[in-house]
């Protein structure tokens, strides 16, 4: 009996083996068929919104990071570094100051330097900072931050993700250019949870660092201190083409892991997203909740299908736009004209109703990083119990 069983397995790895060889399969590169359909839970981690969540629909993969875990991203196609706005963090860059271990809340500014910011009753004014503590007054993102659209003053990266448009700017090539920048590490992520409904994402604010960055031929060289500190620590920063972005933290100096791979992920549920730009008239710092972020830096390319839109008259039933509804759209419906490629911002938190959750009229339809197209459609924002926090996607292969 032994004897014979042996025999079996010998059988069936000669089997295996044989089926796996490079003569039967092309090499040994297994293709795997890309996910047509799934129901896919993304794990925000409730109220409070902890976690950013990357997720490769093809594979049906979700990658999820703490939102606090990092500051910096450091781009690996250009000579460029983001902000985290996931915490609302920002920067501002000192000009014509270059020691950084001189650098504190006392320092005066080569320049004084007029800004825009709104007043206590939202009304836009102007303001005038001469020294780093009354600039630093107006870094951290809020309704009441400084800044000047129409000057490109701006302490936050571009709602689009656009890298010619980030806070830091343009990276210096030796030490001796590099300016000192003033970086507000954004707000903590609260620990309590909110009532049933609502959100607590925003809480104390983390303090100031200072840094100065340059490239070193292509690794990034990165100053860094708190604020008040009079030395600094300096790291190197390799480029990694693999990925969009190696982030790196301030507080804990230390590189992070956060994206994977630039092609194994198509969207990014930030959770969290914040910003310097108009918002409802107004032009301020903004934070939104449950937003998204498609892959625009790896050929992602997003637009939206709306199936209804208001009537005409306050209690006017909606009106059917012409559109196909999400069961009935296919292939032979996908219109390329319509992808954007540009501004990852596109899904954004227009998916959702703060008072009515996922929006029913509404879908998106997505190019992922693979070529496919998938429509992608929210069907939830809260849980069981109310809580809000836990957003749900369908999507099918086209």
């Amino acid at each position: 009996m032994k004897k014979n069983l042996l025999l079996q397995l010998f059988c069936l790895s000669f089997i295996v083996f044989s089926c796996s060889s490079d003569d039967d399969n092309g090499g040994g590169i297994i293709e795997i068929p890309a996910v047509e359909s799934a129901v896919l839970d993304i794990e925000s981690g409730g109220s409070t919104e902890p976690n950013q969540v990357y997720i490769d629909l093809s594979t049906e993969e979700t990658t999820v990071v703490r939102r606090d875990s990092w500051e910096l991203g450091f781009i690996s196609s250009e000579n460029r570094v983001v902000l985290n706005s996931s915490i609302l963090a920002s920067a501002a860059k000192l000009e014509g100051i270059y020691d950084i271990d001189a650098v504190s809340e006392d320092t005066e500014l080569t320049a004084p330097m007029t800004l825009k910011t709104l007043n206590q009753g939202f009304q836009p004014i102007e303001v005038t900072v001469s020294t780093l503590n009354e600039l630093k007054e107006g870094i951290p993102v809020g309704y009441h931050m400084y800044g000047d659209l129409e000057n490109n003053i701006r302490f936050t990266d571009d709602s689009t993700g656009d890298l010619d448009k980030t806070a830091i700017g343009d990276i210096p090539t030796t030490e001796a250019e590099a300016e000192v920048i003033i970086v507000s590490l954004g707000n903590e992520i609260p620990k309590d949870e909110a009532e049933a409904g609502s959100i607590n994402t925003t809480g104390d604010h983390r303090g100031f660092y200072k840094i100065k960055v340059f490239m070193n031929n292509n690794d990034y060289v990165l100053q860094y201190a708190p604020l008040s500190s009079d030395t600094h620590e300096e790291v190197v920063i390799t480029k990694d083409e693999a990925y969009d972005f190696t982030a790196f933290s301030l507080e804990n100096g230390i590189e992070v892991d956060v994206e994977p791979a630039k092609e194994n992920w198509d969207l990014n549920y930030t959770s969290v997203y914040s910003y310097y730009g108009s918002s409802r008239g107004l032009v301020a710092g903004v934070t939104y909740s449950d937003y998204v972020v498609h892959n625009t830096l790896n050929g992602v390319g997003v637009y939206m299908v709306l199936t209804e839109e208001p009537g005409e008259g306050e209690d006017a039933a909606p009106v059917a736009t012409g559109e196909p509804l999400y069961d009935e759209f296919t292939l032979e419906d996908v219109n390329e004209n319509e992808f954007e490629y540009n501004d990852r911002a596109l899904i954004a938190s227009g998916w959702r109703s703060s008072s009515e959750g996922a929006l029913s009229d509404r879908y998106y339809i997505v190019r992922d990083t693979d070529g496919n197209f998938y429509k992608l459609q929210f069907t939830a924002l809260l849980n069981e119990q109310g809580e809000r926090g836990f957003p749900q996607i369908v999507y099918d292969l086209l």
